[in-house]
């Protein structure tokens, strides 16, 4: 069929009117009657895959290259009714014919093409290549049943066209579970609406198990009913541009989320001033919320009467010329609150718009903070300048750095005359270098005694305390604080020289004493050898030993260091030992065992102690072991908590029969009781396998005794 060059396409090529499931013609255009010679009844109930067959270009065994140029792989032979072979390329689109969806099948003449022939001013569609069609064709049933699959959807999904239409409700199966709802939704929702066309963009399984992106675009065909009849797809890859997309919102979220976690307040203006953006630091900052402020001018932020115009613009200008800066303000909150804020401008670029980057900190626990370091330092000042001692401060290369007034007055050196010196070159006598240098370098606070040199070359007693200054585990300085102890070096010298001369006179004393008291145990012996009767003579002797029981305290007070106290184990151990060698008995063998702990009493109670135990132990050797061979005295002195236990004891006879008011009226218990209450002691006695005493009393603190802080 010739046609003019004004020939339309509609009038070129057959066209097929078909049942959409069937494929029956149900009407055909004039081309397609006069190209394959048959009238327009022959083709009706026919298919038209009833007219030909598809054969590959291989199967036709034709010598023309010119298929191949044209990348043509399968054709439709058609046969007409004179048994001319032509051949097509057939395409289908789905449409509504008379209230019915239906399939218009056009038949692409490309004779000319396969058989290699060129003919001018010829309407035909040689130029046409369907397989490069870049939407795959893809047809549903009211069931979602497919019974169309183009080669281009089986190019992306891997089905071929007989597996795809074979396999039941394949759309449950490809695409991906977690999008099926969503994709049902869509096509739902169109429907409830009567939309003709919908889209959407899915995850889709492939037969090889990959998951690729795929946008759909969807036309419903309805019936006269207005029900589904069928569904038209064209659909494409898009796994490249999605996975970018997503990409780039990840991008975006993560620039989302470090902007949203800085707890400064960020906020964006525009070339007017006016905040486009802002983040979650701006509402903890200011307390606005960004729907609060987006749209306003920054001055809502700023206090009144605090904003500058001009300034503001000069900082705005640095910036865009490239000099961003750090910069003081007043802000104000949203309640109303002053406070002070500081603030970094920067340019920027946002959505292809320039920007100024504002970033505004809360600094009022940093202004406060630096208040209060501005006291202690002003305090600290005071106190160092108006200090009475001296303090010197030193470097990590004992360099002085600073001295106060009371260093100035101490060692008469100014401190322009000191800064920068090695401070021990100056003030540490030769001698005393060595020492110096460990104690500037001291780890820990150390104090020592030592002199040092005035600036006029006179020598000072002074009392030094080290005090590092550690940074971070290190030693960066050192405090030297010094104590002027001249004055009192000279008062505990006079000190040590009187206590010296008292020491001496308390010594003599106590010879003396002991002396005289010697005298008088001498005449009291003497005067039990002219005594006629025996009970005189044992009444001179015992007076006699209590009198030497009080000497004997004295001498060891003489022969002591500590005049004030005296030892009583020593003690208790050689009075005991006298007694027994004055008052033993040749027919009777007496053991003294001691067990005396170490303790040593003020005079006041070492004497009352010493004459409980003449007393106690004379009447032990008097009566105690009358009838007997053998006897045995403990003595024990022990402490108990805070009190002290004088136990004596004898394995003798025991008491006497008499009646306890007779005891107790006896000379001997007498004395007993009075020394008792001399040392303020409990006193009680018993027999038990002889007589035992128990006394329990308090250590006095010697009052007379003298602190000494000196050294002898």
């Amino acid at each position: 069929m010739n046609l003019t060059p004004e020939a339309s396409f509609f009038d070129a090529q057959p066209m097929f009117v078909c049942e959409q499931a069937t494929l029956k013609i149900l009407d055909v255009n004039t081309a397609a009657s006069e190209i394959l010679g048959y009238s327009k009844k022959q083709f009706f109930k026919k298919r038209v895959i009833d007219f030909g067959e598809e054969k590959t270009i291989q199967e036709l065994n034709l010598g023309s290259k010119s298929f191949k140029d044209q990348n043509l792989e399968k054709v439709w032979v058609f046969e007409a009714a004179c048994g001319k072979p032509i051949y097509f390329q057939l395409s289908a689109h789905l449409i509504n014919y008379k209230g019915r969806p239906a399939k218009l099948v056009i038949g692409h003449n490309v004779s000319d093409i396969v058989q290699g022939k060129t003919k001018e001013n010829k309407l035909l569609s040689s130029q046409l290549n369907l397989n490069n069609f870049p939407l795959a064709e893809v047809e549903w049933d009211p069931s979602l049943n497919i019974i169309r699959w183009s080669q281009k959807a089986e190019e992306i999904f891997g089905y071929t066209e007989s597996e795809a239409i074979s396999e039941h409700r394949l759309l449950e199966k490809f695409i991906h579970k977690d999008d099926l709802e969503h994709v049902r939704y869509k096509i739902n929702e169109a429907f409830e609406k009567g939309e003709q066309e919908v889209s959407v963009i899915n995850r889709n399984i492939t037969k090889d198990g990959d998951v690729i992106y795929c946008e759909w675009y969807n036309s419903l065909l309805y019936n006269e009913n207005g029900e589904v009849a069928a569904i038209y797809s064209l659909t494409h890859d898009v796994t490249d541009r999605e996975e970018a997309l997503l990409n780039t919102q990840r991008s975006m979220m993560s620039y989302q989320d470090l902007f949203n976690s800085i707890s400064d307040a960020i906020y964006l203006l525009d070339k007017d001033g006016v905040i486009v953006e802002v983040n979650n630091g701006l509402e903890k900052t200011f307390g606005y919320r960004r729907k609060e402020v987006v749209g306003k001018h920054n001055k809502i932020l700023a206090a009144p009467g605090k904003y500058d115009a001009e300034r503001i613009q000069e900082i705005i200008q640095l910036a865009h010329n490239g000099k961003p800066g750090k910069y003081e303000g007043w802000g104000r909150k949203k309640n109303g609150e002053i406070f002070p804020t500081e603030f970094l401008v920067n340019t920027g670029n946002y959505f292809g718009e320039d920007v100024l980057i504002v970033i505004e900190r809360d600094v009022t626990d940093r202004r406060e903070s630096e208040e209060a370091l501005k006291q202690r330092e002003g305090l600290f000042t005071k106190l160092f300048n108006s200090s009475p001692i001296g303090i010197a401060l030193l470097n990590e290369h004992r360099e002085v750095e600073m001295v106060n007034d009371g260093f100035e007055q101490l060692f008469g050196y100014r401190e322009n005359e000191l800064k920068g010196l090695d401070l021990d070159k100056l003030i540490v006598p030769e001698i005393g270098q060595e020492e110096a240098v460990k104690l500037s370098e001291a780890e820990q606070i150390k104090q020592v005694t030592e002199k040092r040199i005035r600036k006029d070359g006179t020598i000072v007693d002074v009392i030094i305390y080290a005090v590092p200054v550690v940074v971070e585990k290190c030693v960066v300085g050192i405090y030297g604080i010094y104590v002027d102890i001249t004055d009192r070096r000279k008062s505990e010298e006079q000190v040590r020289k009187s206590l010296r001369e008292k020491e001496m006179m308390l010594a003599e004393i106590h010879h003396r004493v002991k002396n005289n008291l010697a005298v008088i145990t001498g005449l009291l012996e003497l005067q039990s050898f002219s005594a006629e009767s025996e009970s005189a003579r044992r009444i001179l002797r015992d007076s006699q030993m209590r009198v030497n029981s009080i000497a004997m305290v004295h001498e060891k007070l003489y022969q002591s260091e500590d005049f004030s106290e005296v030892d009583i184990s020593q003690y208790f151990e050689e009075l005991s030992h006298i007694i027994h060698k004055t008052m033993k008995q040749d027919d009777i063998k007496v053991d003294i065992e001691l067990n005396i702990q170490a303790v040593k009493l003020p005079i006041t109670q070492a004497i009352p102690c010493g004459l409980l135990l003449n007393e106690i132990l004379s009447n032990s050797f008097k009566h105690a072991f009358k009838g007997k061979d053998h006897g045995k005295i403990g003595i024990c002195l022990s402490k108990q908590e805070h009190k002290l236990l004088l136990k004596i004891q004898d394995n003798g006879i025991g008491m006497p029969e008499d009646s306890e008011m007779d005891i107790n009226k006896s000379m001997g218990m007498t004395l007993i009781k009075t020394l008792s209450k001399q040392l303020n002691a409990s006193c009680c006695f018993r027999n038990e396998d002889g007589v035992v005493f128990e006394f329990e009393f308090e250590k006095k603190e010697n009052e007379e005794k003298i602190a000494e802080p000196f050294e002898r």
